[in-house]
């Protein structure tokens, strides 16, 4: 890193920072601060969903899953196209008319407090893990390219991006958001080139040296319950990608920020768009590392080569010139800066929105304001905690999936039971989560072979791919909750208002 490099980085804090905190004088209500006047342009707010969506995990965990093995994780993206489909035709449109701010309001409204207490829990406990992830992954690239302490980084960082969040509230959030994201794609495209055009090899020896190594890899069509293949990879992903634009506070939040449910739509394929672009990016980026140190060993050092998640982050540091350095490294800054804002803005949302203001009923806007705050503040510093106990993983990829397919189960059923039944009850809808909680927990402690050592025999075990948890336990809740709705609720009907199904889908798409 030359001077040249800390300019530019210097230059990108100092933008960030002036950009998020020219919208501090704005912030005057708790609405303003979380909705941003409901008026921000749609390629902007999808812009925002994109660059919440992708992190560091893609900059770097992407790179270094396509270093160690091949191309098979990008068929993930593949159901990213359907997901947007069923968010555009039914879940904004919905939300738009049925909730204030959080996302879990409607589950209240469709199937009473405790399904909603559910599912801002689970929201509260993914992000605060995926914060920390970001943060920890971010901090560790830094580290490997400068030599600095890994621990002092990630407290640095952690406060530099509570700090403009608190100050900004939203608006400060989504126009970073749009900062950030060209800068995280551009850096992957630099990168991309250089690899590809600047190597000691030509461009058409490096393809062939992937092609004949075997990493162009896409899919496996050998079925096995156990292993990972096409089948398990496009079930997580619709799995992955519907929770996330369905019943996510992180996205479900920016579906309100514009003045229409068109612009909201505009948004969402955006966000689409620009994140298979960057899976592409990224995970071809890991291959083409694989050959550059492949024909030169000797320039990764064996321990760089064993944690594939920092050699992205070693090629940044060691192999690119003055200037372009400083280039890739603001990229990787806005990666995740871009992701813990939004983060910490939609987790203060859902405290104040889910909880606050049920505890503090006759509480005005004034305190409301000032409790979404402290709660930015208090979010940010416990995300620092966490992340600087994420140092034992070789693969972040891995420990994501594996954790969104545990955590997150059920939690698209129980909306698509709301959305599109009418049957669906409360009776129902609690006991399809007590069958699902109950099969998540013992499939996750099962799973694993090392469980073997401690778990009774008597005990059943889940054989197959835990990544197949996600589809498995919400089709469970689904199928589970509708019928167990059918026995305990006979003749029960929901609102129009609060479901899409039937003759009213077509109103409510209009609307």
């Amino acid at each position: 890193m030359k001077i040249i490099d800390w300019i530019i980085v210097a230059a990108y804090f100092a933008f960030v920072i002036w950009l998020g905190s020219r919208f501090a004088r704005r912030q005057t209500s708790s609405d303003r601060y979380f909705l941003g006047n409901r008026s921000l342009p749609g390629w902007a707010v999808g812009m925002s969903i994109f660059a919440t969506i992708i992190s560091s995990l893609s900059f770097l965990a992407l790179p270094g899953k396509a270093f160690k093995d091949d191309l098979q994780y990008l068929v993930t993206i593949a159901s990213v196209p359907i997901a947007a489909i069923i968010a555009t035709s039914f879940i904004i449109p919905l939300f738009r008319q049925t909730i204030k701010l959080s996302a879990y309001e409607y589950l209240e409204k469709r199937f009473g407090l405790l399904a909603r207490f559910y599912g801002n829990s689970i929201f509260l406990i993914t992000n605060y893990f995926k914060m920390s992830l970001v943060l920890y992954l971010l901090c560790l690239a830094i580290a490997g390219i400068t030599g600095w302490n890994l621990y002092i980084l990630i407290l640095l960082v952690g406060l530099a991006t509570t700090t403009y969040t608190f100050f900004g509230g939203i608006e400060g959030v989504v126009w970073t958001d749009v900062t950030q994201g060209i800068l995280l794609l551009g850096g992957g495209v630099i990168s991309l080139l250089l690899m590809l055009f600047h190597s000691p090899a030509a461009p058409s020896e490096i393809l062939a040296t992937a092609y004949n190594a075997g990493k162009f890899k896409l899919v496996s069509l050998d079925f096995q319950w156990s292993q990972v293949s096409v089948y398990v990879l496009v079930c997580f992903g619709f799995s992955l990608y519907m929770t996330r634009y369905g019943t996510d506070q992180t996205v479900v939040q920016r579906y309100l920020l514009s003045s229409s449910t068109r612009q909201a739509r505009r948004s969402l394929w955006v966000s689409a768009i620009f994140l298979c672009v960057v899976w592409l990016v990224f995970m071809f980026i890991g291959v083409l590392l694989w050959v550059y140190y492949d024909v030169q060993p000797g320039l990764l050092p064996d321990h760089v080569r064993a944690r594939p998640d920092q050699v992205f982050a070693y090629f940044i540091g060691h192999e690119l010139p003055s200037g372009v350095a400083g280039m890739i490294l603001a990229g990787l800054f806005a990666a995740s800066m871009s992701t813990l804002s939004s983060d910490l803005n939609s987790i203060a949302s859902v405290l104040v929105d889910d909880f606050y203001n049920k505890i503090a009923k006759s509480s005005d806007d004034k305190w409301r304001l000032l409790f979404s705050r402290i709660s930015v503040l208090v979010i940010g510093f416990l995300s620092i905690f966490l992340a600087l106990g994420l140092t034992r993983f070789t693969s972040m990829v891995e420990v994501f999936f594996v954790f969104s397919s545990v955590i997150a189960g059920g939690m698209m059923a129980m909306f698509f039971l709301g959305l599109f039944t009418r049957r669906g009850s409360r009776k129902g809808l609690y006991v399809g989560l007590a069958v699902g909680v109950v099969f998540i927990a013992w499939a996750a402690l099962t799973n694993p072979s090392k469980a073997d050592n401690w778990l009774p025999e008597w005990l059943p075990r889940f054989r197959i791919h835990i990544y197949w948890l996600g589809l498995v336990s919400n089709i469970l809740v689904f199928g589970v909750g509708y019928l167990a709705s059918r026995v305990l609720s006979p003749g029960y009907s929901a609102e129009a208002a609060l479901t899409v199904y039937g003759k009213d889908s077509a109103q409510v798409r209009q609307q």
